[in-house]
């Protein structure tokens, strides 16, 4: 296994010394990804910024309660989906069955936030009325989940710069939208048509990339009863770790909502907006890593990983946004958003926590010890609804942001001890 004899010991007191040389070799490797995830970020970015200048604290807060609705339903049924897909056409099976399974779960999503929003509890996610176009924008969610077989087809055919392709167009036509429809009215509607556009998008032009391979005439309901047979225990595996990791990724706005009020909430999420593209540094290297891990023939050396990169990296992201942070915000927000900078340096541990342990989950997962990181999520779940429960009737948003950091911590740490004494260990033997 690439990854025996690589056992990483962080020191208490690391010697913080740039190896030029090396970094250069590692963003020559990652240039690509790099370049995509750079224009995907500053997409995201620059639609946030105008997003909150135009709508406004109240009006940011609402848009984000909603879209949390149809984000909870079909990520707990859907997210991750690329995964089982993957498996079942290393199984010969036909992408045509995939989508078809997209549309299944996507319709079932769809039915529960109808019942949802016959629910009072709809008024926790910002919605008084059932309008027409939020029903449509959670219709639209279905044709967004053939995204999923549409990724895991194109990596199978290693086709990953039409995948880069078509996530960075979709983001741009989500900009577009977005952006011209709340110039034209700063309203929460045209911001939910905005989104919807997206979702038809993404959704349709994914499935234009593999559509030779979707033969019609060849469906037969015996083949894709087997199909579902087939895929049905690669999704229950992959939904317990999505479902139990979305609490702390969704609720801490609902939360929010309930112990204070739309312009919290607003406050809240532009501050982890700001700080949430550690994440795209992740995403980055997490296909890097996983390249490397894979080669049997040669040992990576995650010693050298960490402490030449990945702590430069951790420590420049730090300096930055507790330099900058006040900056950022009124640059990319307004005056009105000054009050995120607090919780955006609380968020910011926790995610910097989550950028220098992330290559352990794909020890993990190359030791066949996956499990552990599921039981790593119900950590960081169970903990943050302890402490949001505590916390934020108090503290309100800053008590969120506290749980979340701590609940990310609590994670990691458990994740990092099961590293230790189940590999480290054991290749130092």
């Amino acid at each position: 296994m690439a990854c025996r004899g690589s056992g990483v010991q962080i020191p208490s007191a690391p010697h913080f010394k740039m190896n030029i040389s090396y970094i250069k070799d590692i963003l020559r490797q990652t240039k690509d990804l790099i370049i995509s995830q750079f224009f995907v970020a500053a997409i995201s970015l620059l639609q946030v910024s105008l997003v909150v200048k135009i709508l406004g604290v109240e009006k940011y807060g609402i848009v984000t309660l909603i879209v949390t609705l149809p984000s909870l339903v079909y990520r707990s049924l859907h997210s991750k989906n690329s995964d089982v897909t993957l498996l079942t056409l290393k199984e010969k099976a036909s992408v045509m069955y995939s989508y078809l399974f997209d549309l299944l779960i996507g319709t079932i999503s769809f039915f529960i936030c109808i019942s949802i929003l016959n629910l009072p509890i709809k008024n926790y996610f910002g919605i008084d009325e059932i309008e027409t176009y939020i029903l449509i924008f959670f219709a639209s969610k279905i044709l967004q989940t053939f995204s999923e077989s549409s990724k895991a087809w194109l990596i199978s055919n290693d086709s990953l710069r039409k995948l880069s392709l078509l996530e960075s167009l979709s983001v741009a036509i989500r900009f577009i939208a977005v952006v011209s429809l709340i110039s034209y009215s700063p309203t929460v509607e045209n911001y939910i048509i905005g989104q919807t556009i997206y979702s038809i998008f993404y959704g349709i032009s994914s499935v234009l990339y593999s559509v030779k391979s979707i033969e019609l005439k060849k469906f037969k309901m015996n083949d894709f009863k087997l199909y579902i047979k087939n895929a049905l225990p690669h999704y229950k595996s992959i939904r317990l770790n999505q479902i139990i990791g979305l609490i702390p990724q969704h609720f801490d706005v609902i939360i929010i909502s309930i112990v204070s009020d739309f312009s919290a909430v607003g406050i809240y999420r532009f501050a982890k907006r700001l700080v949430e593209p550690v994440n795209y540094i992740v995403a980055i290297f997490n296909p890097w890593l996983q390249s490397k891990l894979t080669k049997k023939e040669v040992e990576f050396n995650i010693i050298k990983f960490f402490n030449k990169f990945l702590l430069p990296v951790g420590v420049t992201v730090a300096l930055f946004y507790i330099i900058l942070g006040k900056y950022v915000i009124e640059l990319i927000g307004s005056q009105d958003f000054q009050r995120s900078y607090e919780p955006l340096l609380i968020l910011l541990a926790g995610y910097l926590t989550y950028l220098l342990t992330f290559w352990i989950r794909q020890y993990l997962l190359f030791n066949n010890l996956i499990i552990f990181h599921t039981y790593g999520r119900a950590i960081y779940t169970f903990s943050f609804v302890v402490l949001s429960l505590i916390s934020s009737p108090i503290y309100g948003y800053q008590g969120i942001a506290w749980s979340l950091t701590f609940a990310m911590i609590f994670q990691k740490l458990f994740e990092y001890f099961i590293y230790k004494i189940k590999i480290s260990s054991k290749s130092s033997i």
